[in-house]
């Protein structure tokens, strides 16, 4: 008989925590689950799971001492405007995350923490295939916010604390880029925008596969190591993705500049959108172990538009 595991989840109501707290909450034979949520938080949505309130940096630790979690899993991010906004958010968020890893070495507690990052760390990598040993290169968003993610890195490189960090790729959802550049875009004009030239690499998958790898994750991934998520085969130029939503959307692309992306949305929208990274792993065996929902662009794409968006 599968043993349940008893799971912490911080960041459970967000665009990747809410599909994953769906996810988790289904295997109720499963997984013990406790949730920390903000005053905001659609409180009936979760009237089966355990809640408490309470923010990532003041919230009462003696939750973890009562619970006695096997495994947290950490999405929970401080959002900040322009990139001095995102500095003194991720400098909070590092506070944050070395509070928890100190209370946690202080009480002998060794849940397996599963950190939630993504690719932007990498930078911009051309044409060359990523895995995790890739070094480091944040740009746009990450350029600030993986100030937040250096504790559990660190704790990871020391080994005294099991934590494994994941990357996502690309995700496709009705509240992430997809929706707001692509979606709005549409609606708008009919249009699919095309940012600068569209030589870069997009590896891609739908949010509710992102879930599914993490809760997979929870049981099949090794402490002391990163994995990058994403769906086999489903990798593609950014020009070929807005070829692609064109055609299944019967509209039309128009080219954007960086010149222009960069002016409307700023400069880290700008990187963000154009930087390439084809994601690949060392360790295949992890993902051949999931069984993906939405396999194939075409799947992801459909599963997100709207019914009157549809051909």
């Amino acid at each position: 008989m599968t043993k349940k595991k008893r799971i912490f989840l911080l960041g459970g109501t967000g665009f990747i925590g809410a599909a994953l707290t769906r996810r988790l909450s289904a295997q109720r034979q499963l997984n013990d689950l406790m949730m920390l949520i903000h005053r905001r938080a659609p409180f009936r949505e979760l009237e089966q799971i355990d809640t408490n309130t309470g923010e990532l940096g003041s919230f009462d630790l003696s939750l973890l001492d009562r619970f006695q979690p096997d495994t947290i899993v950490h999405l929970a991010r401080r959002s900040g405007r322009g990139s001095i906004g995102r500095f003194l958010a991720a400098r909070s968020g590092a506070r944050a995350n070395r509070r928890i890893i100190d209370h946690l070495n202080r009480q002998g507690l060794k849940p397996h923490v599963i950190y939630v990052s993504g690719t932007l760390v990498y930078g911009d990598c051309g044409d060359v295939p990523v895995d995790e040993e890739r070094p480091l290169r944040p740009i746009a968003f990450a350029r600030e916010y993986v100030k937040a993610e250096r504790p559990w890195m660190e704790a990871l490189q020391e080994g005294g604390m099991p934590v494994t960090i994941l990357r996502p790729p690309w995700i496709i959802g009705k509240d992430s880029w997809f929706a707001s550049f692509y979606l709005k875009s549409m609606a708008k004009d009919g249009t699919v925008p095309l940012f600068g030239d569209g030589r870069n690499w997009m590896s891609l998958i739908d949010v509710e596969d992102c879930a599914g790898l993490i809760a997979h994750a929870v049981r099949h991934a090794a402490p002391g190591r990163y994995y990058n998520l994403f769906v086999p085969g489903a990798c593609i130029t950014q020009r070929e993705f807005a070829e692609r939503l064109a055609d299944l959307t019967q509209t039309r692309i128009r080219p954007v500049s960086i010149p222009e992306t960069r002016r409307r949305f700023g400069r880290a929208v700008a990187e963000a959108m154009t930087f390439s990274v084809a994601s690949a792993t060392r360790y295949p065996e992890f993902i051949a172990g999931y069984s993906f929902k939405h396999p194939s662009i075409d799947a992801m794409i459909r599963n997100n538009l709207p019914a009157e968006a549809r051909s």
